[in-house]
């Protein structure tokens, strides 16, 4: 089941065509990276303009097979952000 998250209505415009390229980034997904170097990848991998929010960034990543709730992934891009 994916995550409980609350898109905005802009979000919810975006979802489709980043869902779109979920199976074309999959063989490139870093199953073995840690946590925060997920988060990052989607992050990167995923902005159409604009980068992807916090909870579209726990919807990528449960599409790439990874089950984080929204706090892992905050606390995963906080640890992201102190390593800069």
């Amino acid at each position: 089941m994916p995550p409980r998250v609350r898109l905005t209505p802009d979000e919810t415009a975006r979802l489709p065509r980043l869902l779109a390229r979920v199976d074309t980034l999959r063989a490139s997904f870093p199953v073995h990276t840690g946590a925060s170097g997920q988060a990052a990848w989607i992050r990167e991998q995923y902005t159409d303009g604009q980068p992807p929010s916090l909870n579209l960034i726990t919807l990528l990543l449960f599409e790439h097979g990874v089950h984080r709730s929204t706090e892992q992934v905050a606390q995963d891009l906080a640890m992201l952000r102190e390593e800069s």
